[in-house]
């Protein structure tokens, strides 16, 4: 029988978040597996574990790891409570429920940036989640990710193509065809976003060079995808009409 982990990341947990996340659990059938929550809001939570937020929901990965027993475990799911927000959840749940993974790796939902890094295409996984299936995986993923992190508050240079490219994207324009996200109002926000946004990019391209990157595949997965992006252009166009 397979030992498997779940991990969320949140900041205020509240009464919704936990409702949402029992349900999600039961719908995928992620409720048999060890979960644990954690908790990156700056006060005690007796439902979760406190999370320090040093590096936002990445030091929350981690924690959650190790809180978790992932050593002991043969498959790990990685969530932040974007999952609620930004995603068609009760789709996603219905999903992990039937997933069948053909081989060891980390998985979760891929893209191709459009910016070309040392002349080849920027391919990374969406950090709001990951799948590591296998001890292997598991622990490349930790010592990947603590490895990226030594690098959190350096602005990550590739080109002025990515420079513009992380500019529009904090702005909420438009990239080669792409649109991008909802627009930052505050410094701070701009700041950790920014801080967010090179991590992401840094270890999917450490996942792609070290063969352990599968993003996922498939027509229903493509249409979850496609429903994904639906929610987050309908989320941003309400965000700039009633701001």
């Amino acid at each position: 029988m397979i030992s498997r982990g779940c991990v969320l990341v949140a900041y205020d947990f509240n009464d919704r978040k936990q409702k949402l996340w029992n349900t999600f659990l039961n719908r995928s059938g992620l409720n048999e597996s060890r979960s644990l929550v954690i908790e990156n809001a700056p006060y005690d939570n007796i439902h979760a574990e406190k999370g320090s937020n040093t590096y936002f929901e990445f030091s929350g990965y981690l924690e959650g790891l190790g809180k978790i027993g992932a050593s002991d475990l043969n498959e790990v799911f990685i969530f932040n409570d974007t999952l609620f927000e930004h995603h068609a959840t009760s789709m996603w749940a219905n999903y992990f429920r039937n997933i069948k993974l053909s081989r060891d790796g980390i998985y979760g939902d891929g893209r191709i940036e459009p910016v070309i890094w040392d002349s080849k295409p920027m391919r990374i996984l969406a950090s709001w989640h990951f799948l590591l299936k296998g001890k292997v995986a598991i622990d490349i993923f930790d010592k990947t990710l603590r490895e990226v992190l030594l690098d959190f508050d350096k602005p990550l240079i590739i080109s002025e193509e990515y420079k513009t490219y992380r500019e529009r994207y904090l702005s909420g324009g438009v990239f080669s065809g792409y649109s991008l996200s909802g627009k930052f109002t505050s410094k701070k926000d701009i700041q950790r976003k920014a801080k967010c946004i090179d991590t992401e990019h840094r270890l999917g391209r450490a996942f792609d060079e070290n063969l352990v990157m599968i993003p996922y595949s498939g027509y229903i997965y493509r249409l979850l995808h496609l429903v994904d992006r639906f929610l987050s252009f309908k989320r941003r166009f309400k965000s700039k009409v009633f701001s």
